[in-house]
């Protein structure tokens, strides 16, 4: 299963890096695209940044019927926005539509190459993995933030160990 929620962030964070290479992070003092794994950040990264997108890994099952070891995975991608500080935070709706269009953006093609990334280098497994569009959910405005979360479905096969 890390393999296939690896493959999925490397996708989208190098399709970002096409899109919008404007659109990074700081995170522990270094510059990169502006994409996380909550599950990988230190427990101290303090709260989410703005303009930047989340994924948060969620349930794990076999697709029904179990004809075949198929699995789904549910992977809900968090942003938000303050808009910019040259507007006053006026301009909120449009930044957030960016946020909306570049997700759409790295999310298409919906399918990668599923690679072993546990050395660094990445080592082909054979298969692939593909997703579903994402589905966005309505405005969250928690001010001074507004920002939303889209909901991803990750279909791959399990990775079988090797002696």
């Amino acid at each position: 299963m890390q393999a296939a929620k690896d493959s999925f962030y490397i996708a989208l964070r190098d399709r970002l890096v096409t899109v919008d290479p404007q659109r990074t992070m700081t995170l522990d003092g270094a510059t990169r695209p502006a994409i996380a794994v909550a599950e990988n950040e230190p427990p101290n990264a303090g709260p989410p940044q703005c303009d930047a997108f989340y994924l948060h890994w969620g349930n794990v099952r076999p697709v029904q019927p179990a004809v075949s070891t198929l699995m789904a995975g549910d992977c809900a991608i968090a942003y938000r926005t303050r808009g910019t500080d040259a507007n006053a935070s006026l301009d909120r709706g449009r930044a957030l539509a960016a946020l909306d269009n570049d997700l759409l953006a790295i999310c298409a093609p919906p399918q990668t190459a599923k690679n072993d990334y546990s050395t660094g280098t990445p080592v082909p497994l054979g298969s692939t993995i593909f997703w579903t569009a994402p589905s966005l959910s309505g405005l969250v405005n928690a001010g001074p933030y507004i920002g939303r979360e889209a909901a991803v479905t990750v279909f791959f096969y399990p990775e079988v160990n090797q002696p």
